[in-house]
């Protein structure tokens, strides 16, 4: 046993002694260099799986081509079939970025108008309510308001093509989303943007009608401005001078009566506190108002009553 001892420990640690041996090391060259299928066949592959619809092998391929051949004349074009892949399936966050890179990669690129009407139609899908998915992954549960996406959207083509009619409709869907999120002056500013840039538009008579009905919103969720009104009924003057038979001018007439009947009612309900606290002399004198001011109105017609009873009292 004390013979056989010596022996193991030399054969246990002859390997710690002996010289390394080299390793050979395998030169991984980079894609380009490589055998195998070039950037032409790539952007082949992904031409091919977008004409058999097959959206995620066309991202796949697009994204090798990117990133694999980023010198490639190819390259301008990717991010636009990308961006369209990514839309066909749903992915409206990650369609946007895409296009965007687009947009930004040439000075005039070849899709430039399918890009843009692709990047409205994002924009409007988020401004009815379609959510983003969390932290941009298409793995994620969509559950994240686009409203600001949308907004940004919208900026991006007023800017790129201010007189096209594409930009009319971004400027009131930018309207829509600040009248929503109660940013009542700029929604104002955006309405009178398109009917400056657009006056004969058919979307300005639609902006004339909005910016009535702003106005009628302000006043019922905010404090009663008596520039309201003024507002209003100028913006009814120029929508009547810009369209004169045009049938929305009925709908905005209502809104303005529907913002006197709010300041009305504002002060018959003052003239009644000053009625129920046995102070008739300040009663009359809102109830007087009611009339005088909005004779047309609801409200008024309910002051003309309580006048009618005050004189029999004989407090008039």
């Amino acid at each position: 046993m004390k013979q056989i001892a010596p022996i193991l420990w030399i054969l246990f640690a002859a390997p710690l002694f002996a010289e390394p041996q080299e390793i050979p090391v395998e030169e991984v060259l980079p894609l380009e260099e490589q055998e195998g299928p070039s950037v032409q066949e790539f952007y082949s592959f992904m031409q091919e799986a977008i004409d058999d619809e097959d959206w995620w092998s066309a991202v796949d391929f697009g994204q090798v081509v990117l990133y694999h051949f980023p010198e490639s004349p190819y390259g301008q074009e990717i991010p636009f079939f990308i961006g369209m892949a990514y839309l066909k399936l749903g992915q409206q966050e990650l369609a946007n970025e895409s296009l965007t890179e687009y947009l930004k990669k040439s000075s005039g690129p070849k899709h430039f108008e399918e890009a843009i009407d692709a990047k409205f139609a994002i924009a409007e899908f988020f401004r009815e309510g379609g959510k983003k998915r969390l932290f941009g992954s298409h793995k994620l549960p969509a559950i994240m308001p686009g409203e600001e996406d949308a907004l940004e959207i919208y900026d991006e083509i007023i800017a790129s093509i201010p007189h096209h009619e594409l930009a009319a409709k971004a400027l009131l869907g930018k309207a829509e989303i600040q009248t929503y999120n109660e940013d009542y002056r700029p929604s104002i500013e955006t309405l009178h943007l398109l009917i400056r840039r657009f006056p004969k538009h058919e979307l300005a008579a639609e902006s004339f009608l909005r910016i009535n009905k702003v106005y009628l919103n302000q006043a019922e969720t905010l404090h009663l401005d008596p520039d309201l009104l003024d507002l209003a009924e100028v913006n009814l003057r120029k929508f009547r001078l810009a369209f004169p038979r045009e049938p929305r001018i009925t709908d905005a007439e209502k809104a303005l009566a529907d913002m006197r009947e709010i300041f009305a009612q504002n002060l018959l309900e003052t003239g009644e506190f000053y009625q129920r606290r046995k102070q008739p002399d300040a009663s009359i004198i809102y109830f007087s108002k009611v009339v005088a001011k909005y004779p047309k109105s609801r409200a008024a017609d309910a002051a003309r009553e309580k006048l009618t009873d005050l004189q029999k009292t004989g407090d008039f």
